[in-house]
């Protein structure tokens, strides 16, 4: 299990996770306003892709769907971490065939 853990796959998720929050309370202040999730939807993008992609085509997503807004959040909270954990491995191997 120690093969996964990632500090920069952590801060990555962190990072991702605290702007899908703060996209979100933006959302939520301007729910009366013309297109006021599109930046919420924006940062949802990989979920929404994937989601489509396993539903066959259809998939809606919007501000005011909290259960969908969470399972986005996480979605892509995982999947920042999964590309910190790449940049960090790269970035490891790397330094250790410059050090040989």
């Amino acid at each position: 299990m120690a093969r996964f853990w990632s500090w920069t796959g952590f801060a990555f998720a962190a990072l991702y996770a605290l702007v899908f929050v703060a996209l979100y309370v933006d959302c939520a202040r301007r729910a009366a306003e013309w297109f006021a999730d599109l930046p919420l939807a924006l940062a949802a993008l990989p979920f929404t892709l994937a989601m489509r992609a396993l539903n066959g085509g259809a998939y809606d997503f919007a501000g005011d769907m909290t259960a969908r807004v969470v399972a986005a959040a996480l979605f892509s909270s995982a999947l920042a971490y999964v590309a910190g954990l790449a940049v960090e491995r790269v970035a490891r191997a790397l330094i250790g065939a410059f050090r040989r």
